[in-house]
C-alpha cells in the first residue's frame, strides 16, 4: 500500500503530525531495548526512559495473515519491542492488512479507516477507491519486514517498514489477472520503504496521521532490497 508522498518532502511536514509536546523528529530516538533496570515509558506519553523493572520484550517471529482467498500478507515481527512499541507496529500492520481487505471486499470492509486520521485517512481512502473505480483486486502475497519504531516523541511516533509487493498480481473482480500488470508489482518498484507518522489518541490507540514512502533509487529504499 504505497502512499504517493515522497519521503524527502513529507518528512519536513511531520512536525505537526505527532501532536507532541516536542517537535516530531523522524529517524530520531530508536525503538532499541532500554538499558538494564530501565523501562521505556511511552504509554504515559512522556517518551522517556525511566527506572524500574524491565518490561517483557517481543521476540522475532513470522506470521502469514490471510486477507482473502488467494491474498495474504507475510509479516516478520521484530524482536526487542516493549508492549507500547508493539502496539505502534501493530497499528501500522493492521492498517496495511485492512486496506487490502477493503479492496478485496469491494469497499464493504471499512475497518482500515479506524487506524488512520487526517491526511493518512484521505490517502488510504483514495488508494482503496482507486482499485474499486478500476474494477480491480489482487492475489498473491505481500511482505512486511524490517519493521521498527524509529522515533517516539511525546504522543507521536514514527514506524518504518520495508514492503515487498513483487508477489502480488492485480486482477479484475473476477479474479483473473489483468493483461498489463502495473510497474509496482515488479522489482525494483515493488520493494520500498513505507513510513507512518502515528499519534496516540486520548483513548490510548495509535493512529497514523501521515504516510510517506521512499522508492527506488532512494537510498532508504535500497536498504530494503534483499
Amino acid at each position: 500500500m504505497r502512499m504517493r508522498v515522497a519521503l524527502a518532502v513529507a518528512l519536513l511536514a511531520t512536525g505537526c503530525a505527532a501532536g507532541a509536546e516536542r517537535p516530531f523528529t523522524p529517524g530520531g530516538s530508536s525503538g532499541a531495548t532500554p538499558a538494564p533496570g530501565a523501562t521505556s515509558d511511552v504509554s504515559s506519553g512522556a517518551g522517556v526512559v525511566t527506572p524500574g523493572a524491565p518490561k517483557a520484550l517481543s521476540t522475532a517471529g513470522a506470521e502469514t495473515v490471510d486477507v482473502a482467498p488467494g491474498l495474504s500478507v507475510s509479516i516478520e515481527w521484530p524482536a526487542g519491542l516493549d508492549s507500547a512499541r508493539q502496539a505502534m507496529v501493530r497499528s501500522f500492520t493492521d492498517g496495511y492488512v485492512g486496506a487490502w481487505r477493503a479492496v478485496t471486499t469491494g469497499g464493504e470492509d471499512k475497518s482500515y479507516l479506524d487506524g488512520v486520521e487526517d491526511e493518512a485517512a484521505r490517502d488510504a481512502y483514495t488508494w482503496v477507491r482507486g482499485f474499486l473505480n478500476r474494477g480491480e483486486s489482487a492475489t498473491g502475497t505481500a511482505k512486511l519486514y524490517a519493521l521498527r519504531v524509529a522515533s517516539v516523541v511525546g504522543r507521536g511516533a514514527e514506524v518504518d517498514a520495508c514492503v515487498d509487493e513483487s508477489g502480488l498480481q492485480v486482477t479484475g473482480t473476477d479474479g483473473r489477472p489483468v493483461t498489463t500488470q502495473p510497474s509496482w508489482t515488479r522489482p525494483p518498484a515493488a520493494i520500498y520503504l513505507q513510513v507512518a507518522a502515528l499519534r496516540r489518541g486520548d483513548d490510548g490507540a495509535w493512529r497514523t496521521r501521515a504516510f510517506m514512502h521512499a522508492a527506488y533509487p532512494h537510498q532508504r529504499a535500497k536498504e530494503c532490497r534483499r
